[in-house]
């Protein structure tokens, strides 16, 4: 418990390297609250951006390869909205951006109260969908 709290109020103390941290600042100006974690092959930072949880994943050459953050229901285009809602209720939105191809993840809950992921592209096709 000490040390959760002691890196909730330290950070994690991960630096990026210099090409990272240039990339970062190119590509998210007024983030805060930033966060670094290095893991095997990438650098991952997770940071607040008008007032939303946002997490950019970055290549060890300092690419951004991924961002997502949470997206807040009512900013779905309406056609997913739709489309989600026939299964059950929406019980979280993740706006999914990878190299340049968006996705939305969305958590939804049916009937039966079962939880599944489906994830939709851009123009709506349903990419991925599984129960959790």
């Amino acid at each position: 418990m000490k040390s959760f709290l002691r890196k909730v109020v330290e950070g994690s103390g991960i630096s990026p390297s210099e090409i990272c941290s240039r990339s970062f600042k190119e590509n998210f100006e007024d983030a805060v609250n930033i966060e670094w974690y290095n893991k095997t092959d990438y650098y991952e930072a997770i940071f607040y951006k008008n007032s939303l949880e946002h997490i950019a994943v970055f290549s060890l050459t300092g690419t951004l390869s991924e961002y997502r953050f949470n997206l807040p229901t009512e900013y779905l285009p309406e056609p997913i909205k739709n489309m989600a809602l026939q299964k059950g209720e929406i019980m979280n939105t993740v706006l999914r951006n990878k190299g340049n191809m968006l996705e939305y993840e969305l958590i939804v809950k049916d009937k039966e109260f079962k939880r599944n992921l489906i994830v939709f592209s851009d123009l709506g096709n349903i990419i991925e969908e599984r129960k959790l």
